[in-house]
């Protein structure tokens, strides 16, 4: 998959001293492996041998939070002859990209593990939209790594500065490293992707179906890797050319995860990902006369005033109301959905321990 280049340093894939003596600490002979794929109870894993085709056991993917993903480290069994190695444990994570996992059901879905940066790709086109970008800005906040909007397919648009302008708007200089209009076809800033990767550099590709994130890729690689597709006539969405999330060697250093344009993007948030991807609407709110002010209507709300005195855009600050309480209600379910199992767990050991007397008592 990734023979085009010469095989890489681990370090140059991201393995730290830390890591090398967390795997230490586990006590066996294990051998260090970065996760380039993974499908069902078998994974691809990249180490120093090459890569691997090893076996993921039932234990490790119990947990949808613990479960290894592409982009985790891990400690392999010591490769024989005969038999796949096995994942015997996950090694710590730095960072990790996450969403609420599609469907009914309230659980967590990591996209992506040990991530530096990512780049949002979003087309100049039907593509466009700056409130789907502060979605992913709010994720990438919420995991505390660096931000790059690029937005492609510049050569057919006419009003690029305004577009430009429009993302520099909702983009925190401190989560944000850039705001760049590209298209690799046609020439127009082809370089400036590559700036942001190098060895060690974990970058992650983020964006909807047809923003050009196999066109990027290709790009980046110098070959023709990534199935490209025509966008639809409507609405300038793309069908999903890439169907599975993977990691890739670039031949500047470093790697890439690019993942599947996703549709539905529901957010998971255990840190202060709106706090960071809204900080000017935070700085605002701060003003407001009741600390739980919702902003829709309360006696003294800053954020409101501001609206109203044309400091704060109103769509910005709808956006991150909506947000909020998405955000919140997912906690909600989240928290629920734990006492539910903790309640099931009680019961469990009730039953257990009553077994038990009885057994006991003959």
């Amino acid at each position: 998959m990734n023979d085009q280049f010469p095989h890489p340093s681990l370090s140059n894939l991201g393995y730290t001293p830390a890591l090398a003596t967390e795997l230490l600490e586990l006590g066996t002979a294990a051998i260090p492996g970065r996760i380039l794929r993974i499908d069902g109870h078998r994974a691809l894993v990249l180490c120093d041998e090459g890569e691997l085709e090893a076996t993921l056991p039932g234990r490790l993917r119990a947990d949808p939070e613990s479960t290894p993903t592409v982009g985790d480290w891990v400690a392999l069994s010591p490769v024989a002859a005969a038999d796949k190695p096995v994942i015997l444990a996950r090694l710590c994570r730095r960072t990790r990209l996450a969403r609420s996992a599609a469907g009914t059901a309230t659980r967590i879905q990591v996209i992506a593990a040990n991530v530096d940066r990512v780049f949002i790709v979003m087309g100049l086109d039907g593509d466009f939209n700056p409130r789907r970008a502060e979605r992913y800005l709010t994720i990438c906040g919420d995991t505390g790594v660096e931000a790059v909007l690029l937005l492609t397919k510049a050569g057919g648009c006419d009003d690029v500065d305004a577009r430009i302008a429009a993302c520099q708007a909702i983009a925190p200089p401190e989560l944000v490293l850039g705001v760049h209009a590209i298209d690799v076809i046609d020439g127009i800033n082809p370089d400036v992707p590559a700036r942001y990767t190098g060895p060690g550099i974990t970058i992650a590709l983020l964006g909807s179906s047809g923003a050009g994130k196999s066109t990027l890729l290709n790009h980046l690689l110098g070959r023709e890797r990534m199935v490209t597709a025509e966008v639809r006539s409507g609405d300038d969405r793309g069908r999903h050319t890439t169907t599975h999330r993977e990691l890739v060697l670039l031949p500047s250093g470093g790697v890439l995860i690019d993942n599947p344009g996703m549709r539905e993007l529901a957010l998971w948030l255990v840190g202060e990902g709106l706090e960071r991807a809204f900080t000017d609407v935070e700085s605002v709110a701060r003003g407001c006369r009741f600390s739980d002010c919702s902003h829709c209507g309360e006696p003294g709300c800053a954020v409101q005033r501001a609206i109203d005195e044309g400091e704060l855009d109103r769509e910005r600050a709808t956006s991150y109301a909506r947000l909020r309480d998405e955000a919140d209600a997912n906690r909600r379910r989240r928290d629920k959905g734990r006492r539910r199992a903790d309640e099931r767990n009680q019961s469990k050991l009730y039953r257990r321990i009553q077994k038990e007397r009885r057994r006991q008592k003959g």
